[in-house]
């Protein structure tokens, strides 16, 4: 049994972090620079996650892609009940989700 001064790690600690990488014009990418953002655990001082951090030039790509994808997609050609159906069946999906 451990003494109230000990803390148990938990199983998680053993294993290796989760990676999560950017995604921009449909493509999970890393960080150009390689620069990363961890989560660490407060409770017990383990990494949980890596992030790839986003710098100037991927969100240039990002900010690029949307608009091309605006400008070539459906979006700007729907009407507006079907752009609200769309984003009211999104936040069902959110709201569905949040436990």
């Amino acid at each position: 049994m451990n003494s109230p001064l000990t803390i148990a790690m938990p199983a998680e600690a053993s294993a290796a972090p989760k990676t999560y990488r950017l995604l921009i014009d449909g493509k999970f990418v890393d960080a150009r620079d390689g620069r990363t953002l961890e989560r660490i655990s407060p409770g017990h001082g383990f990494t949980v996650s890596r992030y790839a951090q986003a710098g100037e030039a991927e969100v240039e790509a990002a900010v690029t892609a949307a608009h091309k994808a605006f400008e070539t997609g459906p979006w700007p050609r729907m009407k507006a009940g079907e752009r609200a159906a769309i984003l009211l069946k999104a936040a069902d999906l959110i709201e569905a989700r949040l436990e």
